[in-house]
């Protein structure tokens, strides 16, 4: 075997090794949130007389360590769209920040914020690949000399963490299609790998699911004939959410820059729906498992002033600094509207009712058409998935023709 073969099985295995740490490092993340949210809302909670005081002066307490951590170590956690949009703008990220990233992240979520896990963990997974690509840079550009060390050096250099990089630089890339393509099937192999990784840890920590089924459906002809006015209605629902958006960057713009307090006054948002709605808090990836036998016990203004409380206390999350993903607690209070609406039409199919205006609503509100529609599909009976799809094209569609309105508007004049 020749020397060019070793270098690219070196490569491969190396990146393998590389990709595989970084799922388990996502998992294991999760699996602290998941544990320490346990026994700080669960284990220590049964067993307080007065659990409720202890829940505010939890949440209380972590908008002042969520504060000081931002104030300390600058405007973290970032998304995953922060994390792309610097990486199309530099063509680099700096990845020096990711383990705070993912302290205080750990902090937002064990403290009861109404976000999902997803965003810190995609943008600290964006900021560890690129460590990724300049540590197997490193090894396939430094190679000849790489392999005349000892191999306790050469370990040295490929464990360190901190060392041994060699940044992207447009010029060094490769230019032939072969290597483009050999490139890009890296890329897959990586990733599919690191997900690999990633849910065998969650399987064997014995992790709640990510999605629950939400029921069985028959829907048929009967259902079709709303399905255009449940559409409007989920539209109509993002506007409110559209309304408590600008009420609460009208709230917090006059101390937006005062972060410690913008974070104290979050944990207190917090810390007061555990004693109003505590079923409302976190992302509602466990709340949703109860949904199937918890409505048919409440009413439809219980649902309705529900799903408006989730949306107010995750937009009261997002602005005062407790940051995290949008999409799980969107999801989860359109869901709960479209129960609500549900209830209005006994004689109908339920589920049919709940993914028309929950998928409507959630793509009106997130503005991800596609993305939100594969999210969904995952909580409903697969007979619904093609009516699922025909709203995604469907806002897609509207979507385009918005674009191309002010460009035909503007070229008028």
């Amino acid at each position: 075997m020749t020397e060019k073969y070793f270098k690219i099985i070196g490569l491969l295995v190396y990146g393998l090794i590389l990709s595989g740490i970084i799922g388990s490092i996502s998992s294991v993340f999760l699996i602290l949130v998941n544990g320490l949210t346990d026994f700080l809302w669960t284990d220590i909670s049964n067993n307080l007389n007065t659990p409720f005081i202890y829940t505010l002066f939890l949440c209380i307490f972590g908008g002042i360590l969520v504060g000081f951590s931002r104030y300390k170590w600058g405007n973290l956690p970032k998304t995953a769209n922060d994390s792309i949009i610097e990486l199309k703008t530099t063509q680099r990220i700096d990845y020096s920040y990711v383990w705070l990233n993912f302290l205080i992240a750990f902090f937002i979520l064990i403290f009861g914020a109404s976000v999902g896990p997803a965003a810190a963990i995609l943008s600290s997974v964006i900021a560890l690949s690129v460590w990724q690509g300049d540590k197997m840079r490193y090894f396939y550009f430094s190679y000849n000399e790489w392999k005349k060390e000892s191999w306790l050096i050469r370990l040295k250099k490929l464990a360190l963490p901190h060392n041994y990089l060699i940044s992207y630089d447009p010029d060094r890339a490769p230019k032939e299609k072969k290597l483009l393509l050999f490139k890009k099937f890296l890329y897959m192999v990586f990733i599919v790998n690191g997900m690999v990784a990633f849910m065998f840890l969650i399987k064997i920590s014995d992790q709640p699911p990510f999605v629950t089924k939400l029921g069985e459906t028959n829907w048929g002809l009967d259902e079709l004939v709303l399905f255009i006015p449940l559409i409007l209605f989920g539209i109509l629902f993002s506007k409110l959410y559209e309304l408590i958006e600008r009420t609460l960057n009208k709230f917090f713009s006059k101390i937006k820059n005062k972060i410690i307090l913008c974070a104290f006054i979050g944990g207190i948002g917090i810390g007061l729906m555990s004693l109003i709605a505590p079923n409302l808090l976190f992302s509602g990836q466990l709340s949703m498992q109860a949904l199937p036998s918890l409505v048919p016990t409440l009413s439809i203004a219980t649902l309705i002033l529900a799903s408006v409380l989730k949306l107010v206390l995750m937009e009261f999350c997002l602005k005062s600094g407790w940051v995290g993903g949008n999409i799980l607690p969107v999801i989860f209070a359109s869901i709960l509207q479209g129960y609500a609406i549900a209830t209005l039409f006994p004689q109908l199919d339920m589920l049919f009712i709940v993914a028309v205006i929950g998928s409507s609503a959630s793509i009106s509100i997130l503005k991800t058409p596609l993305l939100v529609g594969l999210s969904l599909m995952l909580f409903f009976p697969k007979e619904l998935a093609p009516i699922i799809l025909i709203i995604v094209i469907i806002f897609i569609g509207l979507s385009k023709m918005s674009n191309k309105l002010p460009q035909k508007i503007t070229a008028s004049f």
